[in-house]
């Protein structure tokens, strides 16, 4: 009995030490981190410039990086016939007051349409039966949509130097660097980076994504960023900040991405110092394209179930002029 209560003594006190030690061994990504300051971002407005980059008329930016070899390669990932939609539902949404005063824009999301039917017989269009529409839109906001180069400046220049004051009209919008640049379209290798399923036990969840998180998830799964990739994060949600900001990378990734060439992604958080700084950097300093508010959940579902982690990307906006962005179904193809 007496060699019985010693061992579980010395076994009580092993359990004790390594809970006690547990507990003063904090995971690196509990630690608070500073974050990235305002200073530090108008700095990257020139160290990470692509300006003149791809020449004084670009009007692309990144998508210079998506090449014919880029392109073949990522059409040979959609084997399998498996198409996924990245895009939110379009929910009707009332037009704020204020532009319903003035009929211009106000930053506030909206979708209105007014519908008609033509009588049979219609003597007075001589269409009868037909159906017809008009639609209202504000695209900035929680719809899924791609951002134009002209869709933010800094310093009263556009994205490679363009002036503002000389590259728009009231009535015609964006002379230069609006949506239909991309005219083409976006065809291109898409990665995805699935947070919650990054085997770092250290990580909690909802938390954002830092370089070093990214870093191992291409250990993780063999693939490695390239020039030309679409990148997406896709994270369990988390807590917002006093600001309201949320995103599933930290803004400090964006020096990584221009290292690695990557030529579209979305989900950038801002700083709380400043809630435009992902966009400015992003938009007007690298030429970044940005594909804002897409839906990550059913890629990653298919992705995890497929075990494949990169696809073939197919974004094609309309030919639209002068847009500031427009509405998208970005197409995930496995």
């Amino acid at each position: 009995m007496k060699r019985q209560s010693t061992g579980a003594v010395a076994l009580f006190a092993i359990v004790i030490c390594q809970t006690a030690g547990r507990a003063q061994q904090k995971p690196a990504s509990e630690k608070p981190r500073p974050e990235v300051t305002r200073a530090q971002t108008e700095r990257w407005m020139t160290e990470l410039s692509n300006w003149g980059r791809w020449g004084k008329d670009d009007q692309l930016g990144t998508l210079n990086l998506i090449t014919q070899e880029k392109r073949r390669q990522a059409l040979v990932l959609a084997r399998r016939g498996i198409v996924v939609s990245l895009e939110q539902r379009v929910v009707i949404t009332p037009k704020p007051e204020a532009t319903k005063r003035d009929g211009r824009p106000h930053a506030i999301s909206f979708y209105e349409i007014r519908f008609r039917t033509f009588p049979d017989p219609d003597p007075e269009t001589g269409n009868p039966g037909f159906s017809s529409d008009i639609k209202e839109i504000h695209v900035h906001g929680p719809m899924t949509h791609l951002d134009a180069l002209c869709h933010d400046s800094y310093k009263g220049k556009w994205y490679n130097g363009y002036p503002l004051a000389e590259g728009y009209r009231d009535n015609l919008g964006c002379t230069k660097l609006g949506t239909e640049a991309v005219r083409q379209g976006i065809v291109t290798r898409g990665i995805l980076l699935d947070m919650t399923r990054l085997k770092n036990p250290s990580r909690p969840p909802g938390s954002r994504a830092y370089t070093e998180d990214l870093e191992a998830w291409e250990r993780q799964t063999g693939l490695k960023v390239s020039p030309g990739d679409a990148l997406f994060v896709y994270n369990a949600p988390g807590p917002k900040d006093a600001k309201g900001l949320e995103g599933a990378m930290d803004i400090s990734v964006l020096p990584w991405m221009k290292a690695r060439g990557v030529s579209v992604t979305s989900s950038i958080r801002a700083i709380p110092e400043d809630p435009r700084a992902d966009h400015r950097v992003a938009l007007v300093a690298m030429g970044l394209q940005l594909l804002d508010g897409i839906r990550l959940d059913r890629l990653a579902e298919t992705a995890a179930r497929l075990n494949q982690w990169e696809f073939l990307l197919v974004v094609a906006p309309p030919e639209v002029p002068g847009s500031t962005g427009e509405l998208v179904n970005p197409l995930a193809m496995f």
